[in-house]
């Protein structure tokens, strides 16, 4: 079942927005578990990155957040 905005914490959220701009070298590893887990980032050679479904994740909150 896939995950919706409205699932995750104020802290994943606030992650998932930051590693949408790009790297976010002090993200707490247990976000980081978490948000692996969930599909939303994946473990790269630079780091943890968000994966597509998290962009998508974030890209249509805050495109619902634009439209309200």
């Amino acid at each position: 079942m896939p995950i919706e905005w409205t699932d995750l914490s104020e802290d994943e959220r606030i992650a998932l927005k930051r590693m949408n701009r790009g790297p976010y070298p002090n993200l707490d590893s247990r976000i980081a578990e978490r948000l692996i887990a969930h599909g939303l980032a994946v473990e790269r050679p630079r780091g943890i990155g968000i994966s597509r479904e998290g962009r998508e994740l974030v890209i249509n909150a805050l495109l619902a957040a634009r439209d309200s």
